[in-house]
């Protein structure tokens, strides 16, 4: 936990396990069918590949499995909620995934109180810049929010979440879904087990005159 001071004008989400239930995409399944090992990452094992056709073909067989999952997303526990109280506080809202753009507007078929508009900047591998966790996608959404890194908070949870929030200098929040998981400790500024907490997390940081508390 933080224990210096800090000012809160942005939040940046992770999607998938984040703003939707974790358990709709399943990795592994999508590992066997483009032939990619088990213990390296989807994203940089198509982008080892030489073979132009063979490319082609991973990156078609990931977007047909992103589009199945996001039919089948629902929002997390607490996430509309979270969203429409940002909203009511002035708070810039984004996303930050490693998804498709396509994927995450498909995805929004099934939340019911929160739209893909509502968001101030989203920002997935369609963007010209290297992936999480790599910083160059929570520093491009920054500039695109018009705030500093240091006023804005990344919340995910997986590894890379943190690893790119922290690069790039942000408050990083993991949210662990109250599960187990099979990676190290992010060493997060922050940890919850639902969303719901994380108002308690940028309440202190909301730039509100003469102290006052977030409404609503």
């Amino acid at each position: 936990m933080m224990n210096k001071p800090f000012c809160v004008k942005a939040v940046l989400f992770d999607f998938d396990g984040t703003l939707t239930k974790p358990g709709s995409i399943d990795f592994n399944l999508i590992k066997r069918a483009i032939g990619c090992p088990a213990e390296s990452f989807i994203l940089e094992f198509i982008e080892t590949l030489d073979d132009h056709v063979q490319k082609e073909k991973a990156i078609s067989a990931l977007e047909e499995f992103e589009t199945k999952a996001a039919y089948c997303s629902e929002p997390n526990n607490g996430a509309e909620d979270l969203l429409l109280y940002m909203r009511f506080n002035g708070i810039k809202t984004g996303i930050i995934s490693r998804n498709s753009l396509e994927s995450i507007k498909k995805s929004f078929h099934n939340f019911k109180k929160i739209k893909f508009s509502d968001f101030d900047v989203i920002i997935t591998r369609d963007n010209s810049v290297k992936p999480k966790p790599y910083a160059d996608g929570v520093i491009l959404a920054a500039k695109k929010l018009k705030v500093d890194v240091k006023e804005l908070v990344v919340v995910g949870d997986f590894l890379f979440d943190i690893q790119a929030g922290k690069n790039a200098g942000s408050i990083t929040v993991f949210l662990n879904n109250g599960l187990e998981h099979n990676f190290s400790d992010p060493e997060s500024d922050y940890s919850i087990s639902q969303l719901c907490e994380l108002k308690n997390v940028i309440r202190p940081g909301l730039p509100f005159p003469s102290g006052k508390l977030a409404r609503y």
